[in-house]
């Protein structure tokens, strides 16, 4: 399984299911060392947008096969951004 280093001692810190959930507000222990890593605001939220404006825009269509194909471009775009783009940052 994928982990993401730690910034505070370079280990293995989450794994990337547990960063699908980390946000800016919900720092977490790293599992080798037990510091606290979190992801930083700005970042969080550059990963966020393009997921996000895709989901809003499902909602201007009428059909349902767009909306929930959209909807679900959108959810892939913001766990596939979120795991590529937003590093682990100290706390």
């Amino acid at each position: 399984m994928k982990m993401y280093q730690c910034p505070h001692c370079g280990k293995p810190a989450i794994s990337w299911l547990r960063k699908i959930f980390l946000g800016p507000g919900a720092p977490v222990p790293c599992q080798a060392c037990g510091k606290t890593v979190k992801v930083s605001f700005p970042d969080w939220l550059k990963a966020a947008l393009p997921g996000a404006a895709v989901m809003v825009a499902a909602l201007f269509f009428d059909s349902d096969l767009m909306v929930y194909g959209l909807s679900l471009i959108g959810l892939a775009l913001l766990i596939g951004l979120h795991l590529l783009w937003v590093p682990l940052v100290k706390e």
